[in-house]
């Protein structure tokens, strides 16, 4: 009896230890890791593949976003995506190629810019399927994910190692930093309500605290975002949102047609006679949000975005 005992201790012990080994390797997998030696610069991708670049001298960036952090970082590109050349600012020759959408990349354009690396997105299925047929044409291809400023600052630690631009780093992930605390300092305790919505020329999405910019800070200033609690907001329920009655009201945009998005939102739910009985409403504290610095990463921006809704809803006395 007592070695039947102590065998299912023994048992209970390894399977234990083993969830915590797997529970260890999950949280690893996050890590970059990153290491210099002669042969080039090693890191772990956001697939959790441990990949080596050698050489970054032609580089095609796969997202508008990316294109602009990694320039940030102080690289150059041969080729971008689309968005890249609508949505940002940049001054580009004519040797500069379009790389097709950020859901559809023009796979026989990026092989023949013959990139020594591809910078991809791991969030967008378009993306992640051509992984294969880069590798097979010999390209390194990165994964990455930036939802929030703590992705964003990981990725930057990668692109300056490659870039050796410490003084980048600093710049633009260690200054920033301390804007955002600056930011965060503002708040006073009170858990705020907010309702956060992304509108497109073709649909209106009421997003919770994850997975998108304006979401993640949001949380990490101390707001309750409703659509955590309430899948009924999924469906843009007006009697949810009468339910829920939030304190201050957000919406970004997503797409270039700015105004085609809005007229969605007001169609959807302003135009609704309930609308104007919202706290969120009466106290004027409805909101659209600037698309670069809350859809799109706002990268080098992200301590003015965290300032900009620190503002709003801590104002200072």
């Amino acid at each position: 009896m007592k070695r039947k005992i102590v065998l299912s201790l023994i048992l209970c012990l390894a399977v234990t230890f083993t969830a915590c080994l797997e529970t260890e390797k999950k949280n690893n997998k996050q890590d970059i890791n990153i290491t210099q030696n002669q042969e080039g610069v090693t890191f772990t991708d956001s697939l959790g593949r441990e990949l080596t670049v050698s050489k970054a001298d032609r580089v095609v960036t796969l997202l508008g976003s990316f294109c602009d952090e990694w320039m940030v970082a102080g690289g150059s590109v041969v080729g971008t995506a689309s968005d890249t050349f609508t949505s940002y600012d940049f001054v580009f020759d004519e040797s500069v190629a379009n790389t097709g959408s950020n859901l559809h990349p023009d796979v026989e354009n990026i092989i023949n810019l013959e990139p020594d690396l591809v910078i991809a997105s791991s969030k967008l299925d378009g993306q992640v399927e051509i992984k294969e047929t880069l590798e097979n044409a010999g390209i390194t291809v990165a994964y990455f994910n930036v939802d929030n400023f703590d992705d964003y600052s990981k990725t930057m630690e990668i692109f300056t190692t490659i870039t050796k631009r410490d003084d980048l780093y600093k710049q633009n992930v260690t200054d920033v930093s301390n804007q955002i605390e600056a930011a965060k300092s503002q708040i006073d305790g009170r858990k705020p309500k907010v309702l956060f919505i992304r509108a497109a020329a073709s649909s209106v999405k009421v997003k919770t605290s994850t997975g998108t910019v304006g979401g993640e800070i949001l949380k990490d200033l101390d707001t309750v975002n409703i659509a955590d609690s309430n899948k009924s907001l999924e469906d843009l329920s007006m009697e949810a949102i009468l339910l829920e009655d939030p304190d201050y009201i957000f919406v970004t945009v997503q797409g270039s047609d700015v105004d085609k998005a809005l007229e969605n939102v007001n169609k959807l739910l302003i135009s609704n006679p309930a609308w104007n009985s919202l706290t969120a409403v009466k106290n004027n504290n409805y909101y659209v949000l600037d698309k670069m610095l809350y859809n799109s990463k706002p990268n080098a921006k992200w301590g003015e975005a965290y300032k900009k809704l620190a503002d709003i809803i801590y104002p200072k006395n």
